[in-house]
């Protein structure tokens, strides 16, 4: 699934720091279609939130260039990228010693504050004046209480000896920085935070605890550069600074005109128009029977959809029919166990690229129907069918290919409705196999909740969970995953490549994730 992430002044906020009714209407209809969005900025949660507060947001979000990835409802941290005690130590004496009077952002008694010195209040008149009734802002007397508290970010603004800042805030002094002209006026910012911080480090942490395959990201302004470097897809409004438009993959319309939430919307829908698509023309072509749990429908829709050229056809390869062959290689369309592809794997990988995509229906729901009225008399809430269980079992079951190079596997998330059509007065009782039998069944795919897309053996990286010490056991392997069966995902990392035994310790085998 792909998360959109976008920076807010001047690339999601019109000119006067404001959203659209467009804007908010359009982003708020894809979140509670299940698109993942939130945004990436330099300001605080406090600064934001007026600002966002119209949109619906779920998904974590990033302040303070990357130092804080937020739930953007609360403002509580999930992650924290903050200065170490030695760096931050220095920076405090660098900068008293050359007469900087910095903004410094700490948390005092667990809340958040914004120290200037009480003497130089002229260096930060315009943002005192612009916060008027900010209970952050807390004046310091001298520099031992300008740097009060847990300091996680400094701020010079209208900097005159940037090349000394420069010198001093590298990351070899365990520091990042960004220097850029305010958005709305002539204030320059010389923005100061840990070297683990950055928009495209924090960006990278939320697309991980969200599990996203794909990320778009949209920027403006010099903060923005390295987060679209490291997005799928990096994106520049018009109205952007040129470094920002050179590292950007593509260029959209400017702020001003709904750019983001219009690429979005466009992005997305093209996705569902096309699968709807796709499963109508397999319904007109596929005549449901009494009694079929009809898996031709997902087949054929799926094969209109990943592969709409050839939908009438199979190529013989050998001795096995292919669902369908272009440019790009060959498609198989197994929505039953991948294990029954193995005798053709072993043919067609050795000749061509292969795709293989296997459906995941995650969620389902049954709508009893009479057949002789259409009339629906029932219709159950939905229900998760499938756990990623099923899905390791199936990877594990053809292992031994996971590290050919000419083999793509994509799973395919999916929510169907189920139509049951019965006759007569009583609802049937499905748990029944004779009663299924005197029903018609149409399973009906209706959205691409997620695809799971390994594209090569690197990419079952995203198997290993977090926390895995260098050296650990099956057992080490479950606890860091959080399964209770994860023992599967490890034989299929194995199998990947990506983890290697390398010894034993007592009756358990010891393994380590493989390097590059």
């Amino acid at each position: 699934m792909t998360l959109y992430v976008t920076d807010l002044d001047g690339t999601l906020l019109r000119n006067d720091a404001t959203l659209s009714d467009y804007t908010v209407n359009t982003l708020n209809s894809l979140v509670e279609n299940g698109v993942l969005f939130t945004y990436a900025t330099a300001r605080s949660f406090t600064s934001a939130l007026p600002l966002t507060e119209k949109l619906n947001l779920e998904c974590p979000a990033v302040t303070f260039n990357g130092v804080f990835v937020i739930n953007p409802q609360t403002g509580e941290h999930l992650i924290e990228n903050v200065f170490t005690k030695k760096s931050l130590k220095n920076a405090k004496k660098f900068l008293c010693e050359n007469g900087f009077a910095p903004l410094v952002y700490s948390y005092i008694n667990g809340e958040e504050k914004v120290s200037f010195l009480g003497e130089k209040t002229d260096c930060v008149r315009v943002y005192i004046n612009s916060r008027k009734g900010d209970k952050r802002l807390r004046k310091a007397d001298n520099f031992d209480e300008l740097f009060e508290g847990n300091v996680f970010y400094i701020t010079v603004l209208n900097a005159e000896n940037t090349e000394l800042l420069d010198s001093f805030f590298t990351a070899e002094n365990g520091f990042a920085h960004n220097f850029q002209h305010d958005t709305y006026d002539d204030t320059t910012w010389y923005e100061i935070y840990d070297k683990k911080a950055g928009k495209a480090t924090a960006v990278l942490q939320v697309k991980e605890l969200l599990n996203a395959d794909k990320m778009v990201c949209f920027g403006d302004n010099k903060n923005d550069i390295e987060m679209l470097k490291a997005a799928d897809l990096g994106v520049a409004v018009l109205n952007s600074f040129d470094e920002l438009k050179e590292a950007a993959d593509i260029i959209i319309e400017e702020n001003e005109k709904d750019a983001v939430a219009k690429f979005i919307e466009q992005r997305e829908n093209i996705t569902t128009d096309r699968f709807k698509k796709a499963v109508d023309l397999a319904r007109n072509r596929i005549k449901t029977t009494v009694g079929t749990q009809n898996e031709k429908l997902i087949h054929a829709a799926l094969k209109n959809y990943y592969a709409p050229f050839s939908d009438e056809q199979e190529v013989k390869i050998g001795n096995f029919f292919a669902d369908a062959v272009n440019e790009n290689g060959i498609f198989e369309i197994q929505t039953k166990q991948l294990y029954k592809l193995r005798e053709k794997l072993s043919v067609f990988l050795g000749s061509a690229k292969v795709t293989v995509v296997h459906p995941f229906i995650c969620e389902s729901k049954t709508v009893f129907i009479n057949a002789q009225t259409g009339e629906i008399k029932k219709t159950d809430k939905p229900r998760k069918t499938s756990s990623l269980l099923k899905v390791f079992e199936e990877l594990y079951s053809i292992r031994n290919f996971l590290q050919n190079d000419n083999l793509k596997i994509v799973i395919v998330k999916l929510k169907v409705i189920k139509n049951v059509y019965f006759e007569g007065d009583n609802l049937p009782d499905l748990r029944s196999r004779n009663v299924r039998k005197k029903c018609l069944i149409e399973k009906i795919p209706t959205e691409i909740v997620e695809e799971i897309r390994f594209e090569n053996a690197s990419d079952f990286r995203r198997l290993l969970p977090e926390n895995l010490p260098e050296s650990f056991t099956k057992k080490e392997f479950c606890k860091a995953a959080g399964e209770a069966n994860s023992s599967l995902r490890l034989e299929i990392l194995r199998a990947a490549g990506i983890v290697k035994q390398t010894g034993k310790c007592k009756n358990a085998y010891v393994y380590e994730v493989v390097r590059g």
